[in-house]
């Protein structure tokens, strides 16, 4: 979640034209975006097939196009896809945490909020 939420507070307000043309602020939003896919490659099989509507393999898709082909990329599109579809995969993944892993949810949810016993690592996707 550390990651989505650092895609939007970086895109809060700015302007894909803007965007593409700040490298500094581009590539700390492609890296948050490489850090999502490749969390998602770490997620089971048997856990994407329970969430058919999350695009699994758009998301790992972008995240290698985006790195592997980062002098071709159309900034633009990338920014539509973070700006756009980022926050409504974080809501896909609290619902996913909330309904089949709901301690990882709750210890999520304490972090968000300063709670005792945070974890310093805090969470990634």
């Amino acid at each position: 979640m550390e990651a989505v939420k650092k895609i939007a507070s970086w895109l809060d307000g700015v302007s894909p034209e803007s965007w593409a043309a700040d490298s500094m602020r581009r590539d700390a939003v492609i890296w948050q975006l490489s850090i999502i896919g490749d969390a998602v490659g770490g997620i089971s099989e048997e856990t994407r097939a329970a969430v058919p509507e999350i695009p699994w393999k758009l998301i790992r898709g972008l995240r290698n196009n985006v790195v592997q082909r980062y002098f071709s990329v159309d900034w633009k599109i990338v920014h539509n896809v973070a700006a756009m579809n980022v926050p409504e995969l974080e809501r896909q993944v609290r619902e996913l945490l909330q309904r089949s892993y709901p301690d990882i949810f709750k210890r999520l949810r304490e972090e968000e909020s300063g709670a005792p016993g945070d974890s310093p690592g805090g969470s990634h996707v």
